[in-house]
């Protein structure tokens, strides 16, 4: 294999995992919502570890979605220019 191919392959592998991540961090947020919708937490530092935990697969799978795009972008553009 060709080092553009592990690429794509890596990058289409790469989706489903930042998918994945993002549907996480929504089921988790919906399950703290009482009857008004709002978030609750039993205390303060459980709500800091949630933020810091949830920012950090926000972050994490957006930035895998920017690194697979531009993986199967590159491939495109090598294979079909």
């Amino acid at each position: 294999m060709e080092d553009a191919e592990i690429v794509l392959m890596f990058s289409l592998l790469a989706i489903p995992v930042a998918i994945w991540l993002q549907l996480w961090v929504k089921d988790r947020r919906e399950k703290r919502k009482n009857v008004l919708g709002e978030e609750e937490f039993e205390s303060t530092s459980r709500a800091f570890v949630s933020i810091v935990i949830e920012g950090t697969a926000i972050i994490g799978g957006l930035i895998m979605i920017i690194m697979a795009t531009s993986g199967v972008g590159k491939y495109i553009l090598n294979f079909y220019l």
